[in-house]
């Protein structure tokens, strides 16, 4: 085995050492060198950032909003709905006699400049449902898609309290609210077929009709229809 010098390592230790300074200063030049062109560059790149964020951005919608909080208030046979306005728009409200198919007697119903809308002479305990869209006045615009609800109507009586001074015997004068349409009464009474009372013009304009030919002591139950549409329930005695 060889043997070098100890000058040798220590004089090559020596070149290392040198060495390694020259890279570290080689570094720290490069170093410098790089910092101030960063500084030189900086500015043009913080320019170019706030260019690319100043761009304006088309955030126009191309179709409208369907309106939220569309609620149905039920009151007897009657419903109110509402809605919260979207501007540009009018709106079509529909409902039909079904659950959310809107196939069955289908109403159409265009508005505008309102957020309220009643309809009325409903059937009563019977399901329905409605929607609603936002129609555009901009013709560049979308209308915008449905929103749907569904609910129940409550039980409608159109029928007045029959006074004592009004049942007999064998007759009970009825009276029900005459701007309501009507068309038949039908009478019942437990082991007795039904009977069927039609109602004239006279009966309807006047809301009364005289019914006879009833058994004393005898509790009978009375509906007042429109077509099949059921308009009121009620039971009265007759006097013993």
């Amino acid at each position: 085995m060889t043997r070098y010098p100890d000058y040798w390592f220590y004089n090559n230790c020596v070149l290392l050492i040198n060495t390694k300074q020259m890279i570290i200063m080689k570094m720290s030049k490069f170093k410098i060198r790089a910092s101030l062109l960063l500084m030189l560059f900086l500015p043009f790149l913080i320019v170019s950032c706030e260019k690319s964020n100043s761009i304006a951005v088309d955030n126009t919608a191309d179709q409208l909003f369907r309106p939220s909080s569309f609620i149905a208030s039920v009151s007897g046979n009657s419903i109110g709905f509402s809605w919260v306005p979207i501007a540009g728009a009018s709106y079509s409200l529909e409902y039909s006699k079904d659950s959310l198919l809107f196939t069955k007697e289908l109403k159409v119903i265009p508005l505008d400049g309102v957020i309220i809308f009643s309809v009325g002479d409903l059937y009563s305990s019977t399901r329905y449902s409605a929607r609603i869209k936002a129609v555009s006045k901009d013709k560049t615009i979308k209308d915008s898609e449905y929103k749907s609800i569904t609910f129940v109507t409550a039980i409608e009586n159109i029928f007045n309290t029959v006074p004592t001074a009004d049942i007999g015997k064998n007759q009970i004068l009825i009276k029900w609210n005459s701007l309501k349409t009507v068309s038949q009464l039908v009478v019942s009474a437990t082991g007795v077929a039904d009977v069927i009372v039609p109602l004239s013009d006279t009966d309807q304009t006047g809301g009364l009709k005289l019914v006879d030919n009833l058994k004393n002591n005898t509790s009978y139950t009375f509906k007042i229809y429109f077509g099949d549409m059921l308009r009121g329930t009620m039971v009265v005695k007759t006097l013993l």
